[in-house]
């Protein structure tokens, strides 16, 4: 804007008088703003990412010395279905550096294939609306770099780990329906829900379980790059009130091993798993006097029968040691594993065996020992569980499921986190006025 015009425009604003029409105001304030923009060569694109020019060079250009390279940072996140080549339109750019950037990244990655809601970033030279370097993040652990090189028209690719500022936040709610719409239904909110139930499976179905008006708090690590927030991490702590029932979690880890602990330093995984597969009703409950279905005599059955189709997977349910791996007439193939604990957990009328169970092997909770199967006396498919504690049968379904505590050399190191993760907790919650 030339001076001469400024000089109109004052005059203009001292005869303005908006006092005397309502509508003026309004036609004031947009003339003042339609001014700002035109003398700060200011645009808005809300349409756009972040677009940052360096001072110097914008400088430059001003003065018309535009002889110097024009510098342009551009991040953004790809929309569904866009390509490369509809990013280089609708920023501008030369399209023919393509085919040389795709060439350069082929042992890396290829550039025809970009995830929605990835990050890029991009640096261009507006002289000749040439790009200089390309980064796209392949996933949430590596992005590509193609950078052009220097004096050439050619340009080199590089694989760098990505980088992340980690912060920790604070979630928390009441229950209104059901857990994700009460955390949130995007993507991001719906895995922290299902990370919580998974914190609290052995403790709350939430399925059945949940009531209206029950509470949590949670913990949590937030990710951010280049101050930009890129998803959630891990749940570092959960606190859960179902059914006036309270429930607590803190992550922690000592050595290799990382898990959810109580205050008292008990797992909250239990030791056992109640039902070692998926299946579709119980037939028999425990009982010291079953009648039989096919030998028609009453006897004691002390397990519970799970029905299930032929070939659904048996897990182990809990971590210990084959120490039976056999046929045995009318219980069938049959696998029993010693947990250590005093504990024993039978599984009965197995199709088969998993691949590598015999007496000896190692095995994990949920780990397959075997299928549903209908061998020995059965008169269909399903798994006959049984457990013995010490040496004598128990109900399965009435039993109080064994907790895990921490090792005796972590326990002070694990109440010293505890404290600390409580006073986190009440910062957190003081600084979002929560009670």
């Amino acid at each position: 804007m030339t001076m001469g015009r400024i000089k109109d425009f004052i005059r203009k604003i001292r005869r303005f008088q908006p006092h005397k029409d309502r509508n003026k105001p309004m036609i004031f304030f947009s003339l003042v703003f339609a001014v700002f923009l035109s003398m700060t060569h200011f645009t808005l694109d809300l349409s756009r990412p972040v677009v940052v020019v360096s001072p110097k060079k914008a400088s430059a250009l001003n003065t018309g010395q535009n002889k110097t390279s024009q510098i342009e940072k551009i991040r953004g996140f790809i929309h569904k279905g866009e390509t490369l080549y509809d990013i280089t339109k609708k920023y501008g750019l030369k399209t023919g550096d393509l085919l040389n950037i795709t060439r350069a990244s082929k042992d890396f990655h290829d550039l025809r294939d970009l995830r929605p809601f990835m990050s890029y970033h991009i640096v261009v030279d507006r002289k000749n609306n040439d790009i200089l370097e390309l980064k796209y993040a392949i996933d949430d652990t590596s992005y590509l770099t193609v950078s052009k090189n220097t004096n050439r028209e050619d340009f080199q690719a590089q694989m760098t780990s990505l980088t992340y500022e980690t912060r920790v936040g604070l979630i928390s709610g009441e229950i209104r329906s059901n857990l994700i719409e009460s955390i949130g239904t995007d993507k991001e909110h719906a895995n922290v829900a299902y990370e919580l139930a998974d914190v609290f499976a052995y403790d709350i179905d939430f399925t059945t379980d949940l009531r209206k008006s029950d509470k949590y708090q949670i913990l949590i690590e937030e990710r951010f790059r280049d101050n930009i927030f890129i998803g959630y991490g891990k749940i570092l702590y959960a606190y859960f009130v179902n059914d006036g029932h309270k429930y607590e979690a803190f992550r922690y880890t000592y050595g290799d091993t990382t898990e959810y602990f109580r205050a008292d330093g008990n797992s909250v995984k239990k030791a056992l798993m109640r039902a070692p597969l998926n299946y579709r009703y119980i037939s028999s409950f425990f009982s010291y006097n079953r009648m039989h279905p096919i030998l028609k005599i009453a006897r004691p059955h002390l397990g519970v029968d799970y029905v299930a189709p032929a070939g659904t997977p048996v897990s182990a349910a809990g971590d210990g040691v084959v120490v039976k791996a056999s046929y045995n007439g009318q219980y069938g193939n049959n696998v029993w594993i010693d947990h250590n604990n005093g504990y024993v957990t039978c599984y009965g009328h197995l199709l088969r065996y998993a691949k590598n169970i015999k007496v000896g092997t190692k095995v994990e909770m949920g780990q397959v020992v075997g299928y549903v199967g209908a061998t020995g006396l059965a008169t269909g498919p399903h798994l006959d569980y049984r457990v013995n504690l010490n040496g004598k049968p128990i109900n399965p379904l009435a039993m109080k499921l064994p907790t895990r505590p921490i090792p005796e050399n972590h326990k002070k190191a694990f109440a010293n986190y505890v404290a600390q993760m409580r006073s986190d907790l009440n910062k957190s919650l003081i600084a979002t006025n929560i009670k």
